[in-house]
């Protein structure tokens, strides 16, 4: 469920008469304002403009009876929102190269939506505008696809957001939150919040009410990551300090140049994640937290030996990383 709209599963039957899952995204009733269905539209429009393994399918869009909803591709599994609620309950952090591997797959999305034209070749100039956990969405299968771009900019809208705000807050660039002039940067600082929230075992900008949440983006103070996660590298610390930057100037300049920066750090660590190591993150946290099901016996195994492959990833990672440290302080020892 979403603010203005809600989200159902549903099967869907194509020309060729074949059938898939699928998801249906419909406006809330009590949505009836005309620019909540401009929005919309507009959504249907991006969405179904773009073609991206890391960005949600828009099939179709439809009114039936004053009722405005989406036919979209269905993701069997659970948004980064979900993990990272249950990890920080825990005080937990996610494994480096898992988070590496994210966020490098969000990145790849705003690089083709930064970059994305019409049909005649026009850039669309598209700032998606609320990247969030509640908008990343991972599979079973380990995709991570990027979804709801009803906030975006482009120049193909017909809603004009004016001083329209919305978002999640907690993700919000400062002059995003100010309804400042901004660009595809804000993008890159949501996406340095993620991978900060994915590595610290908690969340960065975080109030009591929203007001003190916009207070705490506004002030942007970014604790180093390695005074709470000892296995993060320099270079990726240094990193969210250049994208969680209150000075859009100083942020990283575009998600091609943060694709290629983050692809390098996850050579130079090695043991490189992929998406067989996010699909055990997302089925051991189904599995242990879907209250539609009764965990029986085998199931109870079935948990077990998804948390012990995601232990010896994470185990492994962290051992890469000492061993790359370690490299790294001998070299400059034998200097």
């Amino acid at each position: 469920m979403g603010g203005m709209a809600e989200v159902w599963r549903a099967t869907a039957t194509f020309e060729d008469g074949t059938e898939h899952p699928v998801a249906i995204k419909r406006v809330r009733p009590t949505m009836g304002d005309a620019i909540y269905h401009a929005m919309f539209e507009d959504e249907a429009r991006i969405g179904m403009m773009l073609r991206h393994p890391n960005i949600v399918r828009v099939f179709d869009a439809r009114e039936v009876r004053d009722v405005y909803f989406l036919v979209m591709e269905l993701v069997d599994g659970e948004p980064l929102r979900g993990l990272l609620r249950v990890a920080h309950e825990r005080g937990a952090k996610m494994p480096l190269q898992a988070a590496l591997f994210i966020t490098r797959e969000l990145v790849a999305a705003l690089e083709y939506a930064h970059g994305a034209t019409d049909a005649n070749g026009r850039p669309l100039s598209l700032v998606h505008r609320d990247v969030s956990p509640h908008n990343l969405l991972l599979s079973r299968a380990g995709e991570v696809k990027l979804v709801d771009f009803g906030l975006a900019d482009t120049t193909v809208n017909t809603a004009v957001r004016g001083d329209l705000v919305g978002g999640k807050l907690a993700y919000l660039a400062p002059e995003l939150a100010l309804q400042k002039a901004h660009d595809h940067r804000v993008d890159l600082f949501a996406a340095g919040v993620l991978l900060w929230e994915m590595l610290a075992g908690r969340r960065l900008f975080h109030g009591a009410d929203a007001g003190e949440t916009v207070r705490a983006v506004m002030r942007c103070e970014v604790p180093w990551l390695r005074e709470v996660n000892s296995s993060v590298p320099e270079s990726v610390d240094m990193l969210v300090q250049q994208l969680v930057t209150r000075s859009p100037s100083s942020r990283v300049e575009s998600a091609t140049v943060l694709r290629e920066r983050v692809e390098k750090i996850i050579a130079d660590i090695g043991n490189a994640a992929g998406p067989r190591d996010v699909g055990l993150l997302v089925n051991l946290h189904l599995a242990r937290h879907d209250a539609r099901r009764d965990v029986k016996t085998l199931e109870r195994h079935v948990v077990e030996h998804l948390a012990e492959e995601l232990a010896a990833l994470a185990n492994g990672a962290a051992a890469k990383v000492d061993q790359t440290g370690a490299r790294r302080r001998g070299r400059l020892a034998a200097r």
